[in-house]
């Protein structure tokens, strides 16, 4: 979806994992690349802002075509499961980073209820 729809930002509000038990799957390598099915996924960096989220840049490769982009996700690490985040200040910062001088598609990553 996200190479399809042409998406350059991810927002995820998600954690991977919560009281040991899998949220989301973990789409992209922890250092350098993988192959997922035909897309080469290279993580060029991950910045931790704060305890509450971080920012990964990766490059994203189809195999097939040669096409690539960079993606860039923007992962909030304290919303966790049937709950609401502690502050709402941390989620408003968090929105003004993911906003700040984007303009195109950004697809947004959330845990179902």
């Amino acid at each position: 979806m996200v190479w399809e729809s042409g998406c350059v930002v991810i927002v995820m509000l998600t954690p991977l994992a919560e009281n040991g038990t899998k949220q989301c799957h973990q789409y992209w390598p922890d250092e350098g690349s993988d192959l997922y099915h035909s897309y080469e996924v290279n993580l060029v960096s991950e910045h931790i802002w704060c305890e509450d989220f971080l920012v990964r840049s990766f490059y994203l490769k189809n195999v097939q075509t040669s096409e690539s982009r960079t993606v860039t996700q923007f992962h909030f690490l304290s919303w966790m499961d049937r709950n609401i985040p502690e502050s709402a200040r941390t989620l408003l910062d968090f929105r003004r980073k993911c906003c700040l001088g984007f303009n195109g598609t950004m697809k947004i990553e959330e845990l179902g209820s």
